[in-house]
């Protein structure tokens, strides 16, 4: 029977969350800028999904070893690679996808109602008010990949969660106007917040709350999105992380709380990186340690 943990914060239950969508024969891609992402598949490489693989858009690299999760040494969780091209992007299209899969977790900016998203800009595109990281492999991976897309957000509230109709930018293809992607993608197959796991409704392709995260109220929920939130028959509360995942997650795979920075903003985000630069520039072995 499983023990689940009384004591974790948000940043564990979104990552654990998110461990848990991985298969074992997942290829787990790892992109820029997203700590959160690479914590959660290094958690479900060491538990569930051992076989699993990463897939380093730095590098191009195909890597099996699980290593602790660092902000300096990147590269050097790459130290036993397969590289599957020499140069310009990988193309994931070439793996066998009979019997290789892919997921990677994206964080929009702005998502609609039907998984829409925006990575580009906010306010009009030829005199934007923000500039936004961009699309990347957004693309490829809403409108093609059979697994789908996965999307997460540590900040769950009306600015990122609008209707289609104030959607500055679509760069990320969800279910437009209710359908399935023309180009044959399973489309979005869930959003993760600070506040609840939240799927789509097999018909009508719409958000849907599956379960909203201990201590959470429906009203906050409601307050914090600005469309209609569709709910399942039958909500129920998010199981929160086990005693085994925080424990592995605090003491072996990201015990600098590397996860943290992308929950923390302004000077408790600085602070916690300058512990983290601090901490990792002391360490007399650059290379992580291996999980294995």
């Amino acid at each position: 029977m499983k023990e689940h943990s009384k004591d974790y914060t948000i940043d564990e239950m979104m990552t654990v969350l998110m461990a848990r969508e991985v298969r074992n024969d997942d290829v787990m891609i790892v992109g820029v800028a997203t700590p959160m992402v690479w914590v959660a598949f290094t958690l479900a490489k060491v538990t569930h999904a051992p076989d699993a693989i990463y897939h380093y858009i730095m590098g191009n690299t195909f890597v099996l070893e699980p290593r602790q999760v660092s902000l300096l040494y990147h590269e050097m969780n790459t130290a036993r690679a397969y590289r599957f091209q020499n140069s310009v992007e990988c193309t994931l299209e070439s793996l066998p996808s009979d019997k290789l899969t892919t997921i990677e977790f994206f964080r929009p900016a702005q998502i609609d109602q039907y998984g829409n998203t925006n990575n580009i800009c906010i306010g009009d595109w030829n005199r934007p008010k923000i500039r936004l990281p961009g699309a990347a492999g957004i693309l490829d991976f809403s409108m093609f990949y059979s697994r789908g897309s996965f999307l997460y957000t540590p900040r769950h509230d009306k600015r990122t969660f609008i209707p289609t109709e104030k959607l500055d930018f679509i760069s990320g293809v969800g279910f437009p106007n209710g359908k399935a992607s023309i180009c044959g993608g399973s489309g979005p197959q869930c959003v993760i917040t600070n506040l609840a796991y939240l799927d789509f409704e097999e018909k009508s392709k719409r958000m849907r709350v599956d379960s909203i995260h201990p201590g959470i109220e429906i009203e906050e929920l409601k307050e914090s999105t600005d469309f209609e939130l569709l709910f399942t028959k039958n909500l129920k509360e998010t199981e929160p992380p086990t005693v085994k995942e925080i424990r592995l997650l605090r003491e072996k795979v990201d015990p600098l709380n590397i996860r943290q920075l992308e929950v923390l903003s302004g000077k408790e985000r600085e602070e916690l990186l300058d512990e983290i630069i601090q901490k990792e520039m002391a360490m007399k072995n650059r290379f992580p340690k291996p999980l294995g």
